[in-house]
C-alpha cells in the first residue's frame, strides 16, 4: 500500500482545483465507504479538508524550481549531469515512465512543467577540497546519487501543475486513513487465527491436565497451561476492542479527520541542498554562494517511503531530440 500510496504523487486526474465540496467527495472517494452512513459526514469533514487543502497549498509552495532545462545547454548541466548517470539512463527512463508518456500522446505542447522524483542515496567518498589555496588530499565527502527517477504530474502549465498535485496529495491522505482502518481488520484476522491455534492448544493440554495436576513437578506443563490461558484471554480483549470500533462508524469518520487534520504527522517535506566540487562531484550541503546551490524538495510518507522531487520547466524537443 505504501508503494501505491507513492504512486498517487502522478496522478492524472483532471487539473481543476477542488472546490470545498469537490474536495469532500475526493476524500469520501478515497477513504472508508462506511463514513457516507454517518449523518452530517460532509459538514464534520468540512474543516479537516480545509486544513489539508492548506496544508497542500504551503508543500506545494515550497517545492524548489521549475529548474529550465528546456535549452540543449541546461539539458546536460542541469538535468543529465546533476540527476542522471548518463544521457542514456536519462533516455531510458524516458522511455519507460508511463505517466509522461501518456500525457505527451494527449498533448502537442512542447514546452511543459513536470515534477522529478527520485531515491536519493548519500555515501561517503574520499576525494580532494580546496581550503583556501591549499589542496587537501584524501578527505571524506558526502557524495550524492539519485536512483528510480519517475516524472509525475505533466501538465501545460503552472496553474494546471498545481491542481494536480493538490488533487494527488489529498487522495494520498485520504487513503492513509483507509490503510489505518484496513491494518486493524488485517490484525483482526491475524488474531482470530492465532485464537484458533492457542484455543487448540489448550484443549490438548486441558487432556491431560489431571494427570499433570497429579504429576506435577518443577518444569512439568503446567506453567505452559496457564500461560496459554492468559494469551487467550489477552486475544480475546484485542478482538472484542476492534470488534467495538468496527461496529461504530464515527470510528470510520474520526480516522479521516486525524489524518486530515494532522497531515504533517504523515506526509513531511524538508529541502535539501547540493553543489558540483572542482572535480565535477555532486556533493551533499550548502556553499559559501547559494547561487550554486542545487535544492530540491525530500517527501517522506510516514517514515518508511521518501522521495526527493524537483520541479522542471521542459521541452518536449529537447528531451527526445537526437544527438550524436
Amino acid at each position: 500500500l505504501i508503494q501505491f500510496l507513492g504512486e498517487k504523487l502522478g496522478l492524472t486526474a483532471e487539473s481543476t482545483r477542488p472546490g470545498i465540496q469537490d474536495a469532500i467527495e475526493l476524500v469520501l472517494d478515497n477513504s472508508c465507504p462506511k463514513i457516507r452512513l454517518i449523518r452530517g459526514h460532509k459538514k464534520k469533514l468540512r474543516q479537516p479538508v480545509e486544513s489539508a487543502l492548506s496544508f497542500i497549498a504551503e508543500l506545494i509552495e515550497t517545492l524548489p524550481g521549475p529548474l529550465d532545462v528546456t535549452s540543449d545547454e541546461a539539458f546536460y548541466d542541469v538535468l543529465v549531469k546533476t540527476f542522471f548517470v548518463n544521457e542514456d539512463q536519462l533516455k531510458q527512463t524516458l522511455a519507460n515512465d508511463p505517466d509522461l508518456n501518456e500525457f505527451l500522446s494527449r498533448n502537442s505542447t512542447d514546452v511543459f512543467f513536470v515534477l522529478l522524483t527520485m531515491d536519493r542515496d548519500v555515501k561517503t567518498i574520499f576525494g580532494s577540497r580546496l581550503q583556501g589555496e591549499i589542496v587537501m588530499r584524501d578527505v571524506a565527502l558526502k557524495a550524492v546519487n539519485f536512483s528510480d527517477h519517475k516524472f509525475r504530474a505533466p501538465s501545460v502549465t503552472m496553474a494546471d501543475f498545481n491542481q494536480t498535485l493538490e488533487r494527488g496529495v489529498l487522495q494520498i491522505l485520504a487513503h492513509w486513513s483507509l490503510e489505518n482502518v484496513l491494518e486493524e481488520q488485517s490484525r483482526k484476522e491475524e488474531l482470530s487465527l492465532l485464537r484458533e491455534e492457542v484455543a487448540a492448544k489448550l484443549k490438548i493440554l486441558a487432556a491431560d491436565r489431571q494427570q499433570i495436576v497429579l504429576e506435577w513437578h518443577a518444569g512439568s506443563g503446567m506453567p505452559s497451561y496457564t500461560a496459554a490461558q492468559k494469551l487467550l484471554e489477552r486475544i480475546e480483549n484485542e478482538l472484542n476492542a476492534i470488534k467495538t470500533k468496527s461496529l461504530d462508524t464515527e470510528y470510520y469518520l474520526g480516522e479521516v479527520t486525524r489524518v486530515l487534520s494532522h497531515p504533517n504527522d504523515y506526509f513531511t517535506a524538508e529541502h535539501v541542498a547540493m553543489h558540483f566540487d572542482r572535480a565535477g562531484i555532486l556533493l551533499d550541503g550548502k556553499t559559501s554562494e547559494e547561487k550554486d546551490d542545487i535544492r530540491a524538495l525530500e517527501v517522506k510518507l510516514g517514515g518508511t517511503l521518501r522521495r526527493s522531487c524537483v520541479l522542471l520547466k521542459c521541452s518536449r524537443n529537447a528531451l527526445f531530440k537526437k544527438r550524436s
